[in-house]
């Protein structure tokens, strides 16, 4: 039967209302992040501390259920105590109305480095007495990282190659640091690097282990290129990043090379937590939407933008081979939805997100400000960042490798790869954008993630 042509005439408005309803929110609430937020710190010391019991469960449960070798139940509860006090909390903790760092003295960097030592020397110490010690990933390595079977002299030249990681970028943000001191600090850095690296002296390693020889040089160049940037006058606002930051956030993220070798667990949220108090609350972390605060607005959000990830990313990934179909599972376990998609949330999620969206995304929003000036409309400024930070995220996902389910050519699944992860980052960049929060995008890397590994069997890293 022929349509009316009134109701024709109706389907195409309510279309049209549609459509343009869809693109005038698309140009207008990414904008939200080009605005100074307000933050309220009441509700984010109550989510830090449920997140950190979430994390801390779920990272029991997977080790002692469903690890391909489970863990005995008391070194299940060292790690993942350890995993959680000593990575994640601080990330939390630190966006629950923590004040900026003294710029002179940097207190707050301070106590945090001695804590993070006692408390690394602490969970060793407890790791090693354990009956089952060998379960730890870096027992074997740490025994030997630098000197054959001299655990304990390791473990001190480790402790204290980290109080240098941690220190440099410190000292590098103060002008009035002393070239001497600064650069003492920075040698204790490069030694251990350098040693922990090679294998030149431990006989447990091969001589032709020779990243450090590498990565050193490279740390140096890092350390000169920053001490160069501080007796420089500033180029940007006061509030607005700028070339002159990148020697720090590549020092704060280089401090993944210090836990790459002993291979501990919280390695990356170290890293984390250096950027944080090295650029973000160096600076003010309202400027860089550093929240973790939960709004009922927002959870709405989330519910949209998961539909619409889902709708996007799972009939596309399908279709081009990332997510093999006869792989889908309809049963999954419970147990096992819950455990992955926490631990993708807490230790994928909060590490991307902090590093991309409340860094990257706003690195390159400041330097179109800057560059663009009154030229670029906000609708080019917002969809700019978040176009540039997707694109750079999905290529840096271009290096992972397909699992043996995977049928494509490797060079063909790693360029499906990057367009995933670039789509899938539209998504998490909208969430920050429209929200100037991070929690929201947080779980919605979790989802992803998880929802691909545990229905779809797809190879995505799972550090844990």
């Amino acid at each position: 039967m022929p349509i009316p042509k009134q109701m024709r005439q109706l389907q195409n408005a309510v279309s049209s209302v549609s459509v343009s309803s869809v693109s005038h929110w698309l140009a207008t609430a990414p904008q939200a992040f080009l605005r100074s937020p307000q933050f309220s710190s009441r509700r984010e010391q109550r989510l830090a501390i449920a997140a950190c019991g979430l994390w801390f469960w779920a990272q029991f449960l997977y080790l002692h259920y469903l690890s391909s070798n489970p863990w005995p139940w008391l070194e299940s509860l060292v790690e993942s105590a350890a995993v959680v006090i000593i990575g994640g909390f601080p990330v939390l903790w630190w966006a629950s109305g923590t004040p900026d760092v003294d710029p002179g003295g940097d207190k707050v960097a301070q106590r945090w480095q001695g804590r993070l030592l006692l408390s690394l020397g602490l969970y060793i110490a407890i790791g090693l007495a354990l009956p089952q010690a060998s379960r730890f990933p870096w027992h074997r390595t740490l025994t030997n990282l630098i000197f054959a079977n001299q655990g304990g002299l390791n473990v001190l030249i480790f402790l204290g190659g980290v109080g240098a990681m941690v220190r440099v970028p410190s000292l590098l943000r103060q002008k009035t640091t002393p070239p001497p001191l600064l650069w003492a600090w920075i040698s204790g850095a490069a030694f251990y690097l350098f040693f922990s690296h090679t294998g030149l002296i431990s006989p447990a390693f091969p001589k032709a282990y020779t990243e450090g020889f590498i990565i050193t040089p490279i740390y140096l160049l890092l350390c000169l290129w920053g001490d160069w940037q501080r007796r420089q006058p500033p180029r940007a606002t006061s509030t607005g990043l700028g070339w002159q930051e990148i020697p720090l956030i590549a020092l704060s993220l280089f401090s993944l090379y210090w836990f790459s070798r002993p291979s501990f667990r919280f390695g990356p949220f170290v890293a984390v937590q250096l950027f944080i108090l090295v650029i973000i609350l160096g600076r003010g972390r309202s400027h860089f939407g550093y929240s973790f605060e939960p709004r009922w607005r927002d959870a709405r959000l989330l519910a949209a933008l998961v539909l619409m990830a889902l709708v996007t990313l799972v009939p596309l990934g399908t279709l081009l081979g990332f997510l093999p179909l006869d792989q889908f599972n309809f049963t999954p376990s419970p147990l096992a939805v819950f455990v992955y998609v926490t631990l993708f949330a807490m230790r994928v999620g909060i590490f991307e997100e902090v590093i991309f969206r409340s860094g990257l995304m706003i690195l390159v929003r400041d330097l179109l400000r800057h560059y663009g000036g009154d030229r670029l409309p906000p609708v080019v400024t917002a969809w700019g960042a978040i176009l540039i930070c997707a694109l750079l995220f999905g290529v840096l996902h271009i290096g992972n490798k397909p699992n043996a389910d995977i049928e494509l050519p490797l060079i063909a699944y790693r360029g499906v790869y990057m367009l995933m992860a670039t789509l899938a980052s539209i998504f998490y960049c909208l969430a920050f954008a429209c929200t100037q929060r991070l929690w929201a995008g947080v779980v919605l890397h979790g989802l992803v993630d998880a929802i691909a590994v545990v229905f779809f069997g797809a190879a995505l890293v799972a550090p844990f």
